[in-house]
């Protein structure tokens, strides 16, 4: 089966993670997913960035099954080559700031011109509206802007960054659900479409029920560290060998606890019996849990787990992950070989879709799909490509000397 964006072409001007986490979705659903760098390649390429080997893991992991093409946009010839690629194609992601696709002539409006039908997804830390418009944005700034940073960490401590880039990845999702979108919208309504992504806004939106509860009460979060603010128990308990969460959200849940614990008294006790008098006793509840959960290691709460139904996770850390049981049974790690660092671990798509097996490409080498793109997509000779590579207007990462004798096996 193909897969369910097989024959969609995405021009992806992405650096980092921002603007490749959305292209990296698109290419598992079966896009073809052409990475458009400078001639310094994306600044995920740094390899003083979580260096694995000589690459950079943020790039081996996001620009996975993607192909890359170097092409000096700033150049005319480079712009005249990229709107010709345009008109080829279907969707084009940039994430660099405000403005810069106006200097360069390769705007929405512009592209249009050139394909009545092209996609088009600008992802910037504050959108292309507004006071903060122009500022710089990195996933800790949108964090804090957000809210989310003020709501993490404990209570008497200061916030705390979420332990992954949250707003860069978010807005790498919501870049992929405009174009799939929008995909869909062409095909009903026959045009193409301008999607404006925010790194603030997706984080601001998925301040969800917290921020409906605020906008009509007045309500203020306040940092609890693991616990809810609604929900008791609700957090992370210290075990033998680490920590477990509990998530008691319900009676039946708390009951099955109290079982466990050898407590069946809270069941009726007028402090615990239900949510209201757990939230009023809180205190009261986590003494009980903070003493009995620490009697046993996290493997015995797994095996209560089974025993109770009891909604109780270990609190993992990255090796443990790995190693589970249940992440291992759901595919999650797989290999590619990589040009340079042979076989490779990653992380694949969590989108599991009847017939179709997400693509195990590695991450191209800089420029490693220049002159197919030109040949293939866009039919130039070697001859020409040859031409623009002496010209500096395209580069073939260096490989390019047997272009005019294989012609790329056509």
């Amino acid at each position: 089966m193909k897969g369910m964006l097989s024959g969609v072409t995405v021009l992806e001007l992405g650096q980092v993670i921002a603007g490749t986490y959305g292209g990296m979705i698109l290419a598992d659903l079966g896009a073809e997913v052409i990475k458009i760098e400078p001639f310094w390649g994306d600044a995920a390429r740094n390899p003083k960035i979580t260096p694995v080997g000589s690459e950079s893991a943020i790039h081996l992991q996001m620009n996975r099954g993607k192909k890359s093409m170097v092409l000096d946009l700033k150049s005319e010839a480079g712009r005249e080559i990229f709107c010709e690629l345009v008109a080829a194609s279907d969707v084009v992601i940039d994430n660099f700031r405000p403005g810069v696709m106006e200097r360069l002539r390769i705007d929405p409006e512009s592209l249009s011109r050139h394909n009545p039908r092209i996609i088009t997804v600008s992802i910037t830390g504050f959108g292309a509206t507004g006071p903060a418009r122009d500022r710089p944005a990195f996933d800790l700034v949108v964090q804090a802007y957000s809210g989310l940073l003020d709501m993490t960490g404990p209570g008497d401590g200061p916030p705390a960054r979420v332990g992954i880039p949250i707003a860069d990845i978010c807005g790498g999702i919501f870049t992929a659900l405009a174009v799939l979108g929008a995909l869909v919208g062409r095909e009903l309504h026959g045009e193409g479409q301008h999607a404006d992504i925010s790194m603030l806004d997706t984080l601001v939106s998925m301040l969800s029920y917290d921020a409906f509860d605020h906008l009509n009460t007045g309500a203020v979060i306040q940092r609890r560290g693991t616990a809810h603010a609604h929900i008791v128990p609700w957090q992370a308990l210290e075990v033998r060998d680490g920590f477990v969460v509990v998530a008691a959200r319900g009676d039946k849940f708390w009951r099955n606890l109290c079982d466990a614990i050898g407590r069946p008294d809270l069941k009726d006790d007028p402090r615990t019996r239900d949510n209201a008098a757990r939230l009023e006793h809180r205190s009261f509840v986590e003494e009980i849990l903070t003493t009995e959960f620490a009697r046993r290691t996290k493997a015995e709460w797994m095996e209560m787990t089974e025993t109770y139904d009891l909604p109780v996770a270990p609190v993992n850390d990255i090796a443990e992950v790995f190693t589970d049981p249940q992440v291992l049974a759901r595919d999650m790690v797989r290999h590619y070989r990589h040009p340079v660092l042979g076989d490779l671990s990653y992380l694949t798509s969590p989108v599991k879709l009847s017939g179709w097996r997400h693509p195990n490409q590695s991450a191209p080498m800089l420029g490693e799909h220049t002159a197919e793109v030109l040949m293939k997509k866009m039919n130039y000779s070697p001859e020409a490509i040859e031409d623009l590579i002496d010209q500096g207007v395209v580069s073939a990462g260096g490989d390019h000397d047997g272009i005019m004798a294989a012609g790329l096996g056509s």
